[in-house]
């Protein structure tokens, strides 16, 4: 089987699949070839039964990329003209933002903008938007409903969005003022995230007892899911963060040292967590149980593995990690059920999530050895961010100065 031009110049850029079994290599299938918008050539597969039908397709689509190239162009003269005469809108600003950054979630901040922020201060001169206008912004994103996984937009869910989705969203806000700032589209950033989102810097979030801890470590819910109960194990024990936590790969446990390499996060470097030997354990028996090797990811996408139906398929799937996503659904289910009745959607403080493991981990270290340690199992670089951290309180209402 192959595919095979269409001598007549005529025909450029159709193609004709047929198979080789046939006597007379009949075409079984029409595809066309074109340029697309970057420039890169494109050939696929369309619906067309004639070479006649397929020259209409190709004509149809090249009408279809010569509109769009001339919108772009006509958008890139507009968008020129704003320049020259400091006109920006933010709109305007954030589309020439977003193309210059590479990072994996910038598609998702793309959206999140383009369906939250667009709609309230898109049009809005970028040198007009004051501090106000970002307050304004926050208050009513407080009470938007949130979008949960593919509903569509008139199925929203009855609670508001996360806080700590907002305020990811006017900090992302405040990355594109920044970037403006740097190419000289304004001389100054309105969003001042302390002073728009008013968060308590003395309040470390909920800590678990030890009574609280171990009723949650025999969930029966685990014993069905026990990878759900591995990844909290491993951050309790890492005290890294989940986000890091989900790329640990067999390679990254050194079973002879008691670490696990994490990789580096926000700001930090990549360091060797000192874990204990029931994490140790309990990593090696899930990749003997799973027939994990040197470069396959612990926690790999168990769904799709299942549905895999060669080897092939299986090792490759292996050498991926699965997406938080999944497993922070899960979790809230189970942390609501057990832990967190009757707590509203913004105490925070009080509800119980998978970073808890981080902060439970942390406090209980900084009582056993102090806060150098506690620093160190945190791996940050300032002591005040380790504080923030710790539920303290306690030890300092018992303390006795000995004065």
């Amino acid at each position: 089987m192959g595919l095979r031009k269409i001598r007549a110049k005529k025909y450029s850029g159709i193609f004709e699949y047929f198979r080789d079994s046939d006597i007379d290599k009949r075409t079984t299938a029409y595809y066309i070839s074109y340029r697309d918008l970057d420039n890169k050539i494109k050939k696929v597969k369309c619906s067309a039964n004639t070479k006649e039908d397929a020259l209409k397709i190709l004509n149809d689509k090249r009408a279809e990329l010569t509109k769009d190239r001339e919108e772009i162009q006509k958008d890139k003269t507009l968008l020129g003209r704003k320049i020259m005469t400091n006109s920006l809108s933010l709109e305007d600003v954030a589309k020439l933002y977003f193309p210059t950054k590479t990072i994996k979630s910038i598609k998702t901040i793309e959206s999140a903008f383009n369906r939250h922020v667009k709609p309230t201060l898109g049009k809005m001169k970028i040198a007009n938007i004051k501090t106000a206008d970002i307050k304004n912004l926050s208050e009513e994103l407080k009470k938007t409903p949130a979008l949960r996984g593919v509903q569509l937009k008139a199925e929203v869910d009855a609670n508001p969005l996360n806080p700590r989705t907002v305020k990811k969203m006017i900090s992302n806000l405040r990355a594109i003022f920044n970037w403006a700032i740097k190419e000289g589209y304004v001389n100054k950033n309105p969003v001042v995230v302390g002073d728009i989102i008013k968060t308590d810097k003395n309040e470390a979030g909920r800590v678990l007892s030890d009574t609280e801890l171990e009723k949650l470590w025999n969930l029966d819910e685990f014993q069905v899911k026990p990878r759900l109960l591995l990844f909290l194990k491993a951050c309790y024990h890492t005290g890294a963060r989940p986000s890091a936590v989900m790329t640990i790969q067999v390679k990254h446990i050194n079973f002879d040292k008691n670490t696990v390499h994490i990789r580096a996060m926000k700001q930090g470097k990549p360091y060797d967590a000192r874990v204990s030997k029931e994490l140790l354990d309990m990593f090696e028996a899930w990749i003997k149980e799973h027939d994990l090797v040197h470069d396959n990811f612990i926690f790999f996408p168990m769904q799709l593995y299942m549905r895999a139906t060669t080897e092939q398929e299986k090792s490759s799937i292996k050498n991926s990690h699965t997406r938080y996503q999944g497993y922070a659904e899960h979790f809230r289910a189970i942390f609501d059920k057990h832990f967190n009745q009757n707590i509203g959607t913004y105490d925070n403080a009080y509800r119980l999530t998978v970073y808890t493991m981080r902060r439970t981990a942390a406090t209980n270290v900084y009582k056993k050895l102090g806060i150098v340690h506690a620093k160190r199992f945190l791996n940050h670089t300032e002591i005040d961010t380790t504080m923030k951290y710790l539920n303290i309180d306690d030890d300092m209402e018992v303390a006795d100065y000995g004065l």
